[in-house]
């Protein structure tokens, strides 16, 4: 069990927890819209460091914090319009896309047991009222869907990842080619058209003088294709 679903999973129980004491202890059911006004200040106030921060490992930061102050918000809103009954009852399955998209299969998993079991609990649920078991069941029955598009998600996410990476070798690997090609393969080219130039009018046998010629056309077919294939790599670099 890793750390991070550790996290994940004790901050959406806890918030749950928080719903279910608030929604069942009279005293504080009173004060409902001062809670969701709390959390909508404090969903409010992350984004807020979001945007003046800018930086994508604060923002990965303030994830966990995020889904669950959404949890609260969305569960206690879920509960005060008629909890199973309620009109609002679709965000839950929103919540769960959410949940999937950002945690692991096990957090997902998790959120969809505590879930079912805090409508078990509420005074307010009636197991012999066949909505009733409607709604548990289709909240059941969406969380393999959930788990699915957060696979997929996750797949995607990593293939973009390989795909940065591996744009990121070639690049290294064209500034390498480039480098061998402008700085030492034609250097050393150049080098040796320059002495078989000077050598090949010194050369009295025929038959040397004709291979040192050969030689010397071919380096220089080579110095071309050097030269156009640097020119190719540049352009499609740009």
């Amino acid at each position: 069990m890793s750390a991070r679903f550790t996290v994940h999973s004790l901050l959406l129980t806890l918030a749950i927890l928080g719903v279910y004491l608030w929604a069942t202890v009279p005293t504080l059911s009173s004060l409902t819209l001062q809670y969701v006004a709390l959390l909508i200040l404090a969903y409010a106030a992350t984004h807020w460091l979001k945007k003046s921060t800018g930086r994508t490992k604060a923002i990965k930061n303030t994830i966990p914090l995020d889904l669950t102050l959404l949890t609260s918000m969305v569960l206690i809103l879920v509960v005060e319009t008629g909890a199973l009954v309620s009109p609002l009852f679709f965000l839950l399955y929103f919540l769960l896309f959410a949940v999937a998209l950002m945690y692991e299969i096990e957090a997902t998993l998790l959120l969809t047991s505590i879930l079912i079991l805090f409508f078990l609990l509420l005074p307010s649920t009636n197991l012999t009222d066949l909505a009733h078991l409607a709604e548990l069941f289709a909240l059941l029955a969406i969380t393999p869907l959930a788990i699915f598009t957060g696979h997929e998600y996750e797949l995607g996410l990593r293939e973009k990842r390989l795909r940065a990476e591996l744009t990121k070798n070639l690049g290294h690997e064209e500034t390498d080619t480039l480098m061998f090609l402008s700085l030492s393969l034609k250097s050393t080219l150049i080098s040796s058209l320059d002495r078989l130039s000077l050598v090949i009018p010194q050369t009295k046998v025929k038959a040397v003088r004709g291979n040192l010629e050969l030689l010397y056309q071919d380096l220089k077919n080579l110095y071309h294709s050097a030269d156009e294939l640097e020119q190719a790599i540049d352009q499609e670099s740009d």
